[in-house]
């Protein structure tokens, strides 16, 4: 049903007022840029850098904001714990080189777009290049994924590598991350590379700069008119913006069909709010998606502003956020919608606070606007809004901290070193109804005094607080070492074990960085220095828990100079592939030993719970 004009006049004056009042909560800040234009400021703070068109910005796995920082050529990160920026990738010259080395050392070409697959490895477009490339999270080296490096249409069912597209834009990763997809704006396509075997093909697209119809299937016969950026929704839906097309279509990915919500294909801009399929866009180059998965955010470049397709409306409707349509810088804070931008052109979520960051690219800044809707409800409570209980176990402390509600059968986590440190997955199973344990061995490194305490501790605390006999062991840092140690020597007692930066080899930590520790280590497996070759680590003895098929997690950063990943956890990654045992890992692109554990905590999270309810 139509409403008339009246009607309709009035239930839009109510919106704009929702919308405003809304809104009133939502602030803006700068994160990064002092408004020059310029390549300067590595090691310093993000705000006092200079910035050149900063495009595609995303949250990392870490909880960094990474972004491409387009005409200096690299790709640049923003620490969320001190606000120093530094470069992930590229000299700052543009050019085509560096696969295969150190990604300070290659050179890009105006790199768009970036993400992050599942398993930690950066990607990011290289409009001018033709290209899309990675950073191996693993080896810490770049390599190019699809293009040549010329401009083209070519190579459908061959090697992605050979083939040819015309300025790529965006990507995005299937939900598993087995497929890439790739935004070939010049060729009116969307590209697919199957990560495995590298072929490329035409997913959607026949190449015509036409209208697409509404409801069109997914197919090389569909035509697109300029797709320039999508993101993924949580239930996995494509949501996908045609800059030429100025319209913004879903994809269903389980019928494959595009459907219409945003945009009338007339360019043009409104501050009021409408309905999304009434309404007029400018140039969409961005898209990014809140974590409930119902708020779709645009880059609407040509008006220099962001908007809102609000799905909890039927139908679904178009707020403004930032911006009012005119082209200038700021005012900062607090009000978003007082906040002038220039020609902004990427957007990514925070998928655990839900703010949103904008490369806002000819101020030379990146902008965050907090308090929008679409975020979690409320903060995740912290340990300390639990109750703990401090007991002793053969003269050790020891902590056991409480859900409000135990989960069935008393799932717990055991904490193997620092406690409270990096705690997201502890204060999310906590929040699931999972204790969280710990018994100080420090210095002990995991060695025989540690097994007998741990063994001790196991049978007090499943006695004393009803505890489920198989705990998860989790092991940051020197913490590996025990808590896999303790894997192996009672596997049938072990429900799984999640290892963060791990140590697993003392001769590659603590020996290259303090001598009195690595001689503590030794001390610890009643060595002296002089017999330290003959020390055995887990590397070596992980027979019993690939006999007990015991599952691993394994977190880490790919630049760690602390616990160096290719000294540790890739042995470990090597040893359970060859034994065919299966193991989940995630080694963050680009990051060192700090932070621990992932910003989101739901891949860990819904791993152990899973390990549970398979039982």
């Amino acid at each position: 049903m139509r409403l008339s004009s009246n009607s309709l006049f009035g239930s839009l004056a109510v919106l704009l007022f929702l919308s405003t009042n809304l809104l009133r909560s939502a602030e803006v800040e700068t994160v990064a840029g002092n408004g020059e234009a310029g390549y300067q400021g590595d090691g310093g703070k993000a705000i006092a850098a200079q910035l050149n068109q900063p495009f595609g910005v995303i949250v990392a796995p870490d909880g960094d904001i990474v972004f491409c920082d387009t005409v200096n050529h690299v790709i640049r990160r923003i620490s969320r714990k001190s606000g120093k920026i530094e470069t992930l990738a590229g000299t700052g010259e543009a050019g085509y080189s560096g696969d295969g080395g150190d990604p300070k050392a290659a050179k890009l070409f105006e790199p768009y777009e970036l993400r992050y697959h599942p398993n930690g490895d950066l990607y990011w477009v290289e409009m001018k290049n033709h290209l899309v490339r990675k950073l191996d999270a693993r080896s810490h080296t770049i390599s190019t994924v699809a293009g040549t490096g010329k401009s083209g249409f070519s190579g459908d069912g061959g090697p992605a590598v050979e083939a040819t597209m015309n300025r790529p834009h965006s990507i995005v990763f299937d939900d598993p991350g087995k497929s890439l997809l790739i935004c070939d704006i010049g060729n009116h396509r969307i590209r697919l590379v199957d990560l495995a075997s590298g072929t490329i093909e035409t997913w959607c697209g026949n190449g015509k700069r036409e209208a697409t119809p509404d409801g069109a299937k997914v197919s090389p016969k569909t035509p697109l008119n300029g797709p320039r950026a999508f993101d993924r929704a949580p239930n996995g839906d494509l949501w996908l913006a045609l800059r030429e097309g100025n319209q913004v279509f879903r994809i269903d990915q389980e019928t494959e069909t595009l459907h219409h919500v945003a945009g009338t294909g007339k360019k043009g801009f409104h501050a009021e709010p409408r309905i999304a399929a009434d309404s007029f866009l400018s140039g969409p180059k961005g898209v990014a998606i809140s974590p409930d998965g119902q708020q779709i955010y645009l880059a609407d470049t040509e008006s220099h502003t962001v908007r809102r397709i609000d799905l909890t409306e039927e139908p679904p409707m178009l707020y403004l956020v930032a911006g009012d349509g005119k082209k200038g810088d700021g005012p900062d804070s607090p009000d978003p919608l007082q906040c002038r931008m220039a020609r902004l052109h990427g957007i990514g979520t925070d998928p655990v606070t839900g703010d949103l960051y904008i490369g806002d690219s000819e101020t030379h800044k990146v902008r965050k606007v907090t308090g929008l809707p679409g975020a979690p409800d409320g903060k995740r409570p912290g340990l300390g809004a639990y109750e703990t209980e401090t007991f002793q176990v053969g003269g050790r402390n020891c902590r056991v901290t409480k859900p409000q509600k135990p989960a069935p059968g008393n799932p717990w986590i055991w904490r193997c070193r620092f406690y409270g440190a990096f705690p997201a997955v502890d204060e999310e199973l906590l929040a699931r109804g999972w204790h969280v344990a710990w018994i100080d061995v420090a210095n002990l490194f995991g060695g025989p005094e540690a097994m007998e305490a741990f063994d001790a501790f196991h049978g007090e605390v499943t006695k004393k607080f009803g505890l489920h006999p198989k705990p998860v062991m989790e092991g940051f840092s020197r913490g590996g070492l025990p808590a896999i140690r303790w894997a192996i020597r009672r596997p049938e007692q072990v429900a799984g074990v999640y290892l963060d930066a791990p140590v697993l080899s003392i001769h590659s930590w603590p020996k290259n960085s303090s001598q009195k520790l690595y001689e503590t280590a030794l001390g610890a497996y009643g060595l002296t220095p002089d017999a330290a070759d003959s020390w055995v680590g887990p590397l070596t003895q992980l027979k019993p828990i690939l006999e007990k098929k015991v599952p691993l997690f394994l977190v880490a950063g790919g630049n760690d100079t602390v616990v160096p990943f290719p000294e540790n956890g890739a042995i470990l990654e090597d040893r359970l592939r060859e034994a065919g045992h299966p193991f989940h890992s995630i080694v963050k692109a680009g990051a060192g030993h700090h932070p621990h554990s992932l910003h989101d905590p739901a891949p860990v999270v819904a791993w152990a719970i899973g390990l549970h309810q398979e039982k």
